[in-house]
């Protein structure tokens, strides 16, 4: 008789692609991030100070918190490249308010989000129902939001923002004047990180945007609304480019049009860098934090070693494109090529 169909001779076999899955996943770039920062401790003896560490963690948290939305869209199978020009778009929105509305700041909080939830929503809905490549709908909002924030802004910077506003880039949870705490910064990250993380792996929503990234007809076929869940999950990554520009005009102290420009392709370099498949179906917060943390490792390197922007540009795509490399013919992979 065959052993084919044999429960006992498909466990091996799937305990072996599962171990390749997580290593590739997880495990992969966070061996990556250990040894480089063991590497760096010896060539580079600032950076193991208390506030070289905290400053990458807090210098990665608005990227983080913009790549925790792309996961979840490059998961259902497609990609947003308008998240930094909605986040530089929603801080505008933010200042403005606060400037001529004297809002409080958590009313500034709430219209960040929203106002990064409508441009998510937008590209969602054309994507969805206009069953365009969600390649050329993000990119042409990231023009549309550019050119709004200049539009409101008078392409200028507006600062002037509230007294007490810059605890988000700046402030301490259970720090004070003789001790360390943990930045608001990174504590926002984690919101972020654990909400959306949940979302995927324990809830319908996050099952259907895995199934639409394997295969969207089987998911069609299964049941899933394809047009409610492609729309929501843009709006998750709108919602997201709001929440990170609470943090990134108050690390700035002023909300720019050009604040978000290069920071679409650090997120997608963190969702990648951090195993998630760009052929999507596969992927996951963790290893997308991680993936946050190791491309501002590299950077806060190649500052510590007097290295210039052009190089940080070339390290860092050496390594998405070797990431890549490694989702598409790497063990346990997702290889569709449609």
């Amino acid at each position: 008789m065959s052993e084919v169909n044999s429960p006992d001779s498909t466990k091996p076999k799937s305990r072996k692609h599962l171990v390749a899955r997580l290593f590739t996943g997880t495990l992969a770039p966070l061996l990556f991030l250990i040894l480089l920062s063991i590497t760096l401790s010896f060539i580079a003896p600032n950076f193991a100070t208390r506030g070289n560490i905290k400053q990458i963690a807090v210098q990665a948290a608005v990227v983080a918190i913009l790549a925790c939305g792309q996961t979840a869209v490059i998961i259902s199978g497609n990609i947003d490249l308008s998240v930094g020009s909605i986040m530089a778009f929603s801080g505008i929105v933010t200042a403005y308010a606060f400037n001529h509305y004297q809002i409080s700041i958590p009313m500034g909080m709430v219209i960040a989000c929203m106002a990064g939830l409508t441009g998510g929503m937008v590209s969602g809905v054309i994507t969805a129902f206009g069953k365009i490549p969600s390649f050329i709908v993000t990119l042409g909002m990231m023009g549309v939001a550019q050119g709004v924030a200049g539009i409101i802004s008078h392409s200028q910077n507006i600062g002037n923002l509230p007294q007490g506003f810059n605890v988000f880039g700046f402030g301490e949870l259970f720090g004070n004047e003789t001790s360390d705490g943990i930045p608001y910064a990174v504590v926002m990250m984690l919101i972020a990180a654990i909400l959306v993380h949940i979302a995927l792996a324990r809830t319908s929503w996050g099952r259907s945007m895995y199934a639409i990234g394997g295969n969207k007809e089987a998911a069609r076929l299964s049941g899933v609304r394809l047009t409610w869940a492609i729309t929501s999950v843009f709006a998750l990554s709108g919602l997201l480019a709001g929440f990170a520009s609470i943090v990134n005009i108050s690390r700035a102290s002023v909300a720019s049009k050009d604040a978000g420009v290069g920071y679409e392709l650090d997120a997608v370099a963190a969702t990648v860098i951090g195993g998630t498949s760009l052929f999507g179906g596969q992927g996951g917060i963790p290893g997308t934090i991680i993936g946050a943390i190791l491309i501002y490792t590299l950077r806060n390197a190649c500052s510590l070693k007097d290295y210039g922007p052009e190089h940080q540009r070339v390290i860092i795509g050496v390594v998405v494109v070797l990431a890549v490399l490694f989702d598409r013919f790497g063990p346990g992979r997702n290889r569709k090529t449609t």
